[in-house]
């Protein structure tokens, strides 16, 4: 039977990476108002309305999953977490009378 390790440095680090796109793709949204006055009017700025509105619709679905990723990273780091307490309360215990 194999050992199961888990790196809590690693899934912290996964956690925060993810919090930070998360932020990133939240942020992204108000670039299209900043930048519409330079786009003139026309073909180019019809096309940039496009882009952005299909931009933000499929920002949307995937921030709901970078959102979704980053609480079950939360609770795997957690529900180890507590795995190892209570295998260490466990031990601890283990030779104690009662």
């Amino acid at each position: 039977m194999a050992d199961l390790k888990v790196s809590y440095d690693r899934l912290e680090e996964s956690t925060k990476s993810l919090q930070t796109i998360q932020r990133e793709l939240e942020d992204t949204g108000g670039h299209q108002k900043e930048i519409k006055e330079f786009l003139g009017s026309g073909d180019i700025a019809h096309a940039m309305h496009d882009f952005a509105s299909n931009w933000d619709y499929h920002r949307h679905k995937l921030l709901d999953k970078v959102k979704a990723m980053g609480e079950m990273a939360e609770k795997t780091m957690e529900a180890f977490k507590d795995v190892d307490k209570k295998l260490e309360d466990g031990l601890d215990g283990a030779g104690k009378k009662k």
